[in-house]
């Protein structure tokens, strides 16, 4: 295998290797109380707050990869836009995820972050995808005690079934409220 081969898949395998490890070693409460305690980052050349909880590593036949929940606050008005930020690796077809809808069948909305393949040409091709779902403050404050779920849809299959915990969104709305009544 090349240098420029096994450079491209680097990221790849390193995701996949600590997705595995971490997965496998981790209980889902184990995963869900180190995922309640997130970072806020406050750069004021943004113009928002950003509350994140930490990132929870997953493994299943879809691929492996990490889901983060993020509250980005509205310097000026306070009001929050909560992102699911989800990265997948995985081997094959390009799958393309670009739509997502809730546990009622309502879209919402999907933006890619980033998407690439690597070693199409001697093999299977490796693809790593990083997207963005916007969920609605409301709805995730709504979740039942099983937490909120969502499915990300693929333009080739599987799609993938997204679970947030409830204890990890009530982190994050915890700290949101605490940044509003500052003022």
């Amino acid at each position: 295998m090349g240098v420029a081969v096994l450079r491209a898949l680097v990221p790849w395998l390193s995701l996949a290797i600590l997705s595995f490890a971490v997965a496998g070693c981790a209980t889902t409460e184990q995963q869900t109380a180190a995922a309640v305690n997130g970072r806020i980052l406050d750069d004021k050349f943004r113009p928002y707050r950003e509350f994140q909880t930490g990132e929870i590593r997953v493994a299943n036949t879809v691929g492996t990869g990490a889901k983060r929940l993020v509250a980005r606050v509205d310097r000026k008005t306070g009001k929050a836009t909560w992102i699911l930020s989800f990265v997948i690796a995985y081997d094959g077809t390009g799958r393309h995820y670009r739509e997502a809808r809730n546990a009622r069948a309502e879209p919402l909305q999907v933006r890619t972050v980033a998407h690439k393949s690597s070693n199409c040409m001697s093999g299977p091709c490796h693809h790593f995808e990083t997207v963005e779902i916007d969920i609605p403050e409301a709805e995730l404050r709504q979740a039942p005690a099983a937490g909120y779920q969502l499915k990300l849809l693929a333009k080739s299959e599987p799609d993938a079934l997204i679970e947030v915990a409830k204890p990890v969104i009530d982190s994050l709305a915890a700290q949101v409220e605490a940044d509003r009544a500052k003022g």
